[in-house]
């Protein structure tokens, strides 16, 4: 019966995910879709199913989504653009090394999806106004927030559980994650701008003062002053509280999570906005990611409740038991491939209580030298595929919505080359670290 149940669940999910990436039809329908035949047949109780998904993640986008959205609308982002233009003298280049150091960057520190929401219209506006391909630069600064947030603790959301989970802090990852992901980050900048260096110099060449006066003449209109002091005052709240909302809630005596942090500044920012302006707003929230995800959740807890993660962790256990050096990069090289065909948080959680278990095994690597392999492993081959991470799924679904089709053949061609360099470059990195004893 349990045999006939794992096979049906892992049919659902590979035709839920065949479905999604041939982009033939919304992807939050199949993702819902999906989930609720693991309820129909029986695999996943509705109480199940609820409790798979990551409610703090959804509440995280919302709120996020909707402080987004209120600056979007006060035309914040075009106004940025034309000062990072101004600034940089019009120079697609350093533009683009500029936008790729801040997403590593700020991923250390913040939510990538954060960071991502962020950039992703910043970016778009600058495409617009250079005429340059945004698409390929979205994707780079989604792989440079992937990489820049397994250096810490709070960057992405597999090192938190993973921390959380085995007991390693911010010091520890800042110390043995941090330099690989640093180094990683720049292999990336230079590898994303050989690919695209033809583009970026097609876009400066027609770069003329009759050009740029035209692009300035037809961007000078002033930002909504009003709403652009909420979006900017309640998206600075909710950095703060997202980064500092642990010691808070120590300091509090009450508990703040994630969700929160993003959605008690919307909230208050929707208040001080006026009817007409919060209206049009909320009509910009992008809905349709927020189900995507919850129907995401559902899909993957049918594998985790078939134990499929762990069986495949201790299968892999088994067959590197007499070799340290081969266990390490199994846990690096088989979940981090596996991230890009499922969202990265859940094999992170199912993968935490395996590290759990392998460590009190006889003989095993230490377990500090397997989490830094396996988290380096989930946050890089996150990068793979359009609903590998959480960042991923946002700026994917953000442009589709307001720039136009991606398509999956665009994203693995521009992703997986650097992000399987990279990989490399990181399991190297593990092992060296296991040979010298520095872990």
């Amino acid at each position: 019966m349990k045999e006939a149940a794992m096979i049906l669940t892992v049919i659902i999910f590979v035709l839920a995910y065949i479905f999604i990436a041939t982009e033939k039809f919304p992807r939050h329908w199949v993702a819902l879709i999906g989930g609720g035949l693991l309820i129909v047949f029986g695999i996943l109780s509705p109480k199940e199913a609820f409790g798979y998904i990551n409610w703090e993640t959804l509440g995280l986008l919302a709120g996020m989504f909707t402080l987004v959205s209120i600056l979007e609308e006060a035309g914040f982002f075009k106004w940025l653009a034309m000062r990072a233009l101004k600034k940089f003298d019009y120079h697609p280049v350093s533009l683009f090394v500029i936008l790729i150091v801040f997403a590593a960057i700020m991923s250390m520190f913040m939510d990538s999806i954060t960071v991502m929401l962020f950039l992703s219209a910043l970016t778009l506006q600058l495409g617009r106004l250079l005429k340059l391909d945004p698409v390929p630069l979205v994707i780079a600064e989604v792989c440079a927030a992937n990489t820049g947030g397994s250096a810490t603790l709070v960057g992405d959301p597999p090192n938190v559980i993973l921390g959380t989970t085995l007991g390693f802090n911010f010091t520890d990852f800042a110390t043995h994650t941090g330099p690989i992901s640093l180094i990683a980050s720049l292999l990336l900048l230079g590898m994303f701008y050989l690919t695209n260096r033809k583009a970026l110099k097609n876009a400066h060449d027609l770069l003329n003062e009759e050009t740029i006066n035209e692009i300035e003449e037809l961007h000078k209109e002033p930002m909504h002053a009003h709403m652009t002091r909420i979006g900017l005052t309640f998206f600075a709240f909710a950095v703060f509280l997202l980064i500092f909302h642990t010691p808070l809630s120590r300091a509090l005596g009450f508990h703040i999570n994630a969700a929160m942090a993003a959605l008690i500044p919307a909230a208050l920012a929707l208040i001080f906005m006026q009817n007409n302006d919060r209206k049009k707003t909320l009509l910009k929230v992008d809905g349709e990611s927020i189900l995507f995800f919850a129907g995401l959740f559902v899909l993957i807890g049918g594998l985790e409740k078939m134990q499929l993660f762990e069986q495949l962790a201790i299968s892999l256990s088994n067959w590197a038991a007499d070799d340290h050096g081969a266990m390490v990069m199994a846990l690096h090289w088989v979940p981090g491939l596996a991230s890009g065909i499922v969202d990265n948080v859940p094999l992170a959680l199912g993968m935490s209580y395996v590290l759990k278990d392998l460590a009190q095994m006889p003989g095993a690597p230490a377990l500090a030298l397997m989490v830094w392999s396996l988290a380096l492993g989930v946050n890089l081959g996150g990068n793979l595929t359009p609903i590998g991470a959480s960042a991923n799924v946002v700026a994917y679904s953000f442009m589709e919505k307001n720039h136009g089709s991606i398509g999956w053949k665009r994203w693995l061609t521009v992703a997986v080359p650097p992000t399987l360099a990279i990989m490399i470059f990181a399991s190297f990195s593990v092992l060296f670290k296991g040979q010298i004893g520095w872990f």
